[in-house]
């Protein structure tokens, strides 16, 4: 009566764990075929051409590469506002025989070239800046204007235009008198106003 009972206690205890067995191969099952899953994902792409990387050019321009530098020294401009020869001639005639505590003439004179002439309309004014030891007789004179008024000019013409400047040295020595001189001269087509740095040296006795 044992051994029956005994092979039915085998024969129903057999089937709980065939269905357990079961249960663990699909568990081992699925975490096979997951892995597979993050393997595939997680692979880094192969070395067959098919990446996204883009090559650089050779010869082409590199952006660590510095740019041509400017010219150090640049051609100077065209500076249309000095009397050029053709246009005409600016002439300083100093004193002769000038002496300390005497009044001395200077002579600032613009002559123009040929096809040229002084305008005699436009506001003409020679600026002067006396060293110390020198005494102008007028620091500013003026000719010209709508008016063509001679002003202090010695002569204001077409041909010529001419201012003398009286200075008095008070002592022996070399004197430097700088100053701005403002004309124009005028061709057939055009007048050119001019701009000049003058400078005149006497030299007392």
């Amino acid at each position: 009566m044992l051994l029956p009972m005994a092979i039915l206690l085998r024969f129903a205890i057999l089937p709980g764990m065939s269905r357990l067995a079961l249960f663990a191969l699909c568990v081992v099952a699925a975490c096979s075929k997951s892995a597979g899953n993050q393997d595939k994902v997680s692979s880094p792409p192969s070395s067959s051409g098919t990446s996204d990387v883009i090559p650089v050019p050779h010869g082409g321009p590199s952006m660590g590469q510095p740019k041509e530098a400017a010219p150090a020294n640049p051609p100077p401009a065209d500076d249309r506002s000095r009397l050029r020869p053709e246009e005409g001639k600016l002439a300083i005639e100093l004193p002769a025989d000038a002496k300390a505590g005497a009044e001395a003439i200077a002579k600032v004179t613009v002559t123009p070239g040929a096809g040229y002439h002084v305008n005699t309309e436009y506001p003409t004014k020679l600026t002067l800046t006396p060293p110390q030891g020198v005494t102008l007789a007028k620091a500013e004179l003026a000719a010209g204007g709508h008016d063509n008024a001679k002003g202090d000019a010695d002569a204001l013409d077409e041909k010529q235009l001419a201012f003398a400047v009286k200075l008095t040295p008070a002592a022996s020595g070399s004197y430097t008198i700088n100053g701005n001189f403002k004309f124009a001269v005028c061709d057939k087509s055009q007048c050119l106003p001019k701009r000049e740095a003058i400078a005149i040296t006497v030299a007392a006795k």
